[in-house]
């Protein structure tokens, strides 16, 4: 599974990189959920998106949730989006 995480950036750089190393951080902890990167939509009113792959949504959601309870909200963080892209196989149509 694909997890697109969209969000607008209203920090600085040096807050962002600390945002993504927590990110990664929880990425590893989790086991199950891999960072990919960071991107800049083109197409897109989003500053930004990080690409992750997830072994499930379950992964998905227990790393979302592993984040919030260590982190809290990111005060520079005012708005985000989520979307998992699913596979054929994986939402069962193979």
């Amino acid at each position: 599974m694909i997890v697109l995480y969209y969000f607008r950036w209203t920090g600085t750089p040096e807050e962002l990189q600390e945002f993504l190393e927590r990110i990664m951080s929880i990425c590893e902890e989790s086991g199950g959920l891999d960072f990919k990167g960071l991107f800049t939509p083109a197409t897109s009113g989003w500053n930004f998106v990080v690409l992750l792959e997830a072994t499930s949504f379950d992964k998905a959601m227990e790393a979302y949730k592993a984040y919030v309870k260590k982190y809290g909200p990111h005060p520079q963080l005012p708005l985000d989006k989520v979307e998992l892209l699913y596979t054929p196989k994986e939402s069962g149509m193979e």
